[in-house]
């Protein structure tokens, strides 16, 4: 066998090492995505919509809210009070002339959870 043969297949089996390491990665933070979603608060897409429209918007009104999740009142209240008691976002009134409206805004927690979410989804796609 010639050097040049040699040195192509040494060049193959460092190929074959590199995607074998590199689709362990991925399995790896594909691993660690799923038992994120695993948390059974996070399981909900529209949860997630919530999480990442207020992110984006940095506070929306429950009106606002409704619109970009497509969402009815009830259900929309129900997934809120889900994020609000684990301290994901938080709830205030402000006063308007129109009268009170409910708003909302990200904690510190749900920024947490963007970040570890989005972190490991670039970790993915890129």
């Amino acid at each position: 066998m010639s050097k040049l043969e040699d040195s192509h297949n040494d060049d193959q089996r460092d190929s074959k090492e590199g995607a074998s390491d590199h689709d362990q990665e991925i399995n790896s933070i594909i691993s660690k995505l799923s038992e994120q979603l695993q948390e059974p608060l996070l399981k909900s897409s529209i949860r997630m919509v919530i999480i990442i429209s207020l992110v984006h918007n940095k506070r929306l009104s429950f009106t606002e809210l409704s619109k970009l999740t497509f969402s009815g009142k009830g259900s929309l209240s129900n997934h809120i009070s889900k994020l609000e008691e684990r301290g994901l976002l938080k709830t205030y009134y402000a006063f308007s002339v129109s009268g009170p409206r409910l708003m909302l805004t990200i904690t510190d927690s749900g920024m947490r959870v963007y970040n570890d979410y989005a972190n490991l989804l670039k970790k993915i796609f890129l």
